[in-house]
């Protein structure tokens, strides 16, 4: 009988140490080889500093996302990977791609398997032209659902959607939001990139 499982996304653990480890070997094969990280990144306290990380984001033992990011800072006592960077794939049951979210920054919990994302974030469907675009969000593993605080415009054919706040799906097909407003005749690909008010 096995044990208890646990938390989403925390069997990755064992596969970022590993790359770590690989990453210190072929720095010794090279030592003229630049940095690849700034001083200003390497100078964070951190326990692990782990360039080009991709880890699967699991629930109740299933693959439901990807997670890849160009710099990873791991701190062991707080539970948490602070990325750089950082583009999560989402995945449907049948293991299609459902959604893509992109941002600058992004901090990893492993207890909880949440994902806080910051800086020019971005969500857009895998098949269609919706697209959301806010400064903050969260995407809450056990729920499996984006979380916002802080402005949004949703694009959409022939229609924008703004608002204070929103919860929504990966695929966007479902987002709430509490007063929101429209504009009709939104053109997604006219804003490409423009962050909401």
């Amino acid at each position: 009988m096995s044990g208890p499982a646990g938390p989403p996304g925390v069997r990755s653990l064992g596969a970022i140490c590993l790359a770590l480890g690989s990453l210190a070997i072929g720095g010794c094969e090279k030592e003229s080889q630049k940095p690849l990280a700034s001083d200003t990144l390497l100078g964070l306290e951190a326990d692990q500093v782990l360039v080009g990380v991709e880890m699967n984001l699991t629930r109740a033992g299933v693959r439901n996302a990807v997670l890849v990011a160009d710099t990873a800072f791991s701190f062991q006592e707080e539970g948490l990977l602070q990325l750089r960077n950082l583009v999560i794939t989402f995945y449907g049951a049948s293991g299609l791609e459902e959604g893509v979210l992109t941002g600058r920054e992004g901090e990893y919990r492993f207890e909880s398997g949440d994902v806080e994302v910051t800086g020019e974030v971005e969500v857009t469907e895998a098949v269609g032209s919706k697209r959301l675009v806010t400064d903050r969000l969260r995407y809450a593993a056990e729920a499996d659902s984006l979380y916002g605080d802080t402005a949004f415009v949703l694009y959409r054919p022939g229609l924008e959607m703004r608002g204070a706040s929103f919860v929504s799906d990966a695929q966007l097909e479902n987002v709430q939001s509490l007063n929101p407003s429209f504009v009709s005749q939104g053109d997604p690909t006219s804003a490409a990139g423009a962050p909401p008010e």
